[in-house]
Order: structure tokens, then sequence, then C-alpha cells
């Protein structure tokens, strides 16, 4: 698992980089820097904290290491409600929903159960596992297939995408507890650790079958 540090964004928050250290190091070998030494280690898991945009001369390394099996993990922020690039596993819209907002919900949201598709089938959800910002996904006819999580409104949680040999998996939520509590849970941890066995070369199918 690893946890990136663009260099030409800024740095995302160290609250995310602890919070994904936190869920990741008992389970895989972590690395920080920026995109490009990262794929210099030769790593399979890229994740990205509020990256809106990845640096042009890095944009087509990530595409191909996606490509050849790479699995590339994005976690939403103050950055990408302004805008993403386009690996994403669903086009975002520009601005967040919140609590507040004009699209607000009245009170923060739960987690709808994980359907038979999704990698995450059979993971408990947390009674108190709640969501009071999201980036949206613009609707379209993939999120059907592409929504491995949702919230109980219906709106997508967590999408991905095959693309070549590997993944690209996005949280519309922070990789901090900044937008919800779902880092702060097992369930994060245990969602982790099912991406980790789909970088590993898990089908999904396979995963959307175990039970935790």
């Amino acid at each position: 698992g690893i946890v990136s540090e663009t260099s030409g964004e800024g740095q995302p928050l160290l609250s995310d980089v602890y919070y994904l250290e936190r869920a990741l190091s008992p389970y895989a070998e972590i690395a920080k820097g920026t995109i490009s030494a990262l794929l210099d280690n030769n790593v399979s898991v890229l994740l990205l904290a509020d990256v809106a945009k990845i640096p042009g001369a890095d944009q087509q390394r990530v595409k191909e290491f996606v490509a050849k099996g790479g699995m590339l993990i994005r976690f939403a922020g103050d950055r990408v409600t302004n805008g993403a690039d386009d690996l994403v596993p669903v086009p975002l819209r520009v601005g967040g929903r919140y609590l507040g907002s004009a699209m607000a919900w009245s009170a923060p949201q739960h987690l709808a159960p994980f359907t038979a598709t999704s990698p995450f089938n059979g993971l408990e959800i947390p009674t108190e596992v709640t969501v009071t910002r999201q980036v949206l996904a613009e609707p379209s006819s993939e999120i059907d297939n592409r929504a491995w999580a949702r919230l109980t409104d219906g709106t997508p949680l967590i999408t991905a995408r095959a693309e070549g040999q590997g993944w690209i998996v996005m949280f519309h939520i922070t990789a901090s507890p900044t937008w919800s509590s779902l880092p702060i849970s097992g369930l994060y941890v245990d969602m982790l650790k099912r991406l980790l066995a789909l970088s590993a070369g898990t089908p999904a199918r396979d995963l959307a079958g175990l039970t935790s």
C-alpha cells in the first residue's frame, strides 16, 4: 500500500496520510514520496489523497502503471471539489455536497448495504459510521456497475473501474475523518484490506463472495 505526496500540487493533509498509514501499515509495506519516485520503486498500489489533477508529466506514467496491473486509489477533498482529471472511475461534479450546502442532507448519511457484486460484500457496516460531505458523481449509465459502496440516499460513496489489467478506485470522501467517520472505523481497514487483495490479483467476484 502506498501513500503518495505529490510535489506538483502541494502536500496532502498530514491527517490524510496518518489515517491511511494507520489503516494499512499492519498489512502492507508503505512508502511515501512523489508519484514519479513511487512509480520508480515499482509499487503495486498508488494512493492519492485529495490530488485533483495529476501533474501532466506524471499522468501518462500513472495510466501505464494502471494498464499494466497497478491499482490507483484516490480520495476526495477540497481540491477535488474544484474538478479532477480523467483518471477517475466516473465523472465527478464540481462542488461538494455537505450539510448546510444547497444540496444538503437534513442529517448525516449512513452507508447502504453492499451489493452482492461489490468486493466489500459481507463486511459489516457499523451503524455509527456517517458521512457529512462527499463529492458527487455525475449521473451516467455506468454508475450501477461502478458503484462499490453507496449511501442510503443512493449516491455513490466508492466507485471503481477496471482499466487494462489494473483498477482505478475513488473514495468520494476524504482519507481522514474530515468528511466522514469511516476512516476511524474498522470498516475502513477492512475495505482497504479487500482492495489490497484485489491489487494482488484476487478477482473482484471472488472478493464479493467472501464474508468478514
